[in-house]
């Protein structure tokens, strides 16, 4: 996220949106009777010839008061839904309602009666996040494996299936596995260039993740440079889950968000299992040890946040002036459901 302008007397910050991980920033700093201020196109009625009504897209600027918003991953967008404010009166009727379709690119106006203390953090946190590099986990089996982008908003995963065949082929299943070496070390590459990746681990139970290494190691040298090797007691998605929960990971980047949700999360539930009273949750227990100043991490799903924002920034001043910090929890994450 780029911060363009901060105007914090008139409580206005214009900003461009950059990447996914923005738009997922923005669904939380967003809020009913925010006002939003952007470019958009609507459906403008008009008159023909013959006297029929005929409607055009024409892009305007509008500002609307908003009433929610739907962030959406897959399609990339995070709709902000609203009342028109301000906008050309000759084409549009202040009160109606508008929908904006923000998307990567996007320049927006954001104003808000009273910017929080966890609202600008957030923002804050965006801006950083977007120059923050991402990690690729690679997990491996035989004919098989499984991509996890780990971004902030979220883990996106992908998959590559090759048919090795029988170990009698002794010949045949060789080319086979180079051949599924070259599909990996082409997908690699290229979400390397377009996602901003700086590290990729490579993971699994046997040691196809070795005989991959290996064969990077003579292909790409360079990619080896910043690749790393992880042993894990499972397969597929739930093993990318145990590489973000490794000593590497926190070698590597401890500061991804998506990460940080599941690492912190098990290690909360870990401590609730022990029934030690290290790690409490619901409501009353955290507000209570908030205000007996024995929390260090406070966590928080977002989904709760933005419905409780004025309790939850009390109990996160409280807890900071313990010296401890609060971690928001994306909702949209396993971690966070």
């Amino acid at each position: 996220m780029k911060i363009l302008k901060k105007n914090l007397r008139n409580n206005t910050i214009t900003l461009r949106i950059e990447n996914l991980d923005d738009l997922w920033y923005l669904s939380g700093i967003i809020k009913a009777e925010d006002q939003i201020k952007t470019k958009t196109e609507r459906r403008i009625k008009t008159k023909n010839d013959m006297n029929r009504d005929k409607s055009t897209r024409k892009t305007i600027t509008l500002t609307i008061k908003t009433e929610k918003t739907e962030f959406n991953p897959h399609n990339q967008t995070l709709r902000v839904l609203g009342l028109i404010e301000e906008g050309p009166e000759d084409i549009i009727s202040i009160g109606s309602h508008h929908t904006f379709n923000l998307m990567v690119g996007d320049k927006t106006s954001l104003k808000k009666t009273r910017w929080s203390p966890i609202d600008l953090k957030r923002l804050d946190d965006a801006k950083k996040a977007s120059l923050r590099p991402k990690i690729l986990v690679v997990v491996v089996d035989e004919g098989e494996a499984v991509f996890g982008l780990i971004k902030e908003s979220k883990i996106e995963y992908y998959e590559q299936t090759t048919s090795i065949g029988g170990k009698q082929y002794k010949t045949k299943r060789k080319e086979k596995k180079h051949e599924f070496y070259g599909k990996i070390h082409s997908f690699i590459c290229n979400l390397a260039d377009k996602e901003n990746v700086s590290s990729v681990i490579l993971a699994g139970t046997g040691f196809e993740k070795n005989n991959l290494y290996d064969y990077l190691k003579e292909k790409n040298p360079q990619l080896i440079k910043k690749t790393y090797i992880e042993n894990t007691g499972s397969q597929g998605r739930t093993a990318i889950n145990e590489v973000i929960q490794k000593p590497v990971m926190k070698k590597i980047n401890e500061d991804i968000n998506s990460a940080k949700d599941i690492r912190l999360v098990n290690k909360l539930l870990m401590e609730v299992g022990k029934d030690t009273n290290l790690g409490v949750y619901g409501f009353k227990e955290v507000y209570d040890a908030v205000n007996t100043g024995a929390v260090s991490i406070l966590l928080v799903n977002d989904d709760l946040l933005y419905e409780n924002m004025n309790t939850i920034e009390k109990l996160t001043k409280n807890v900071k002036s313990m010296k401890g910090q609060m971690h928001i929890v994306n909702h949209l994450n396993e971690a966070g459901t």
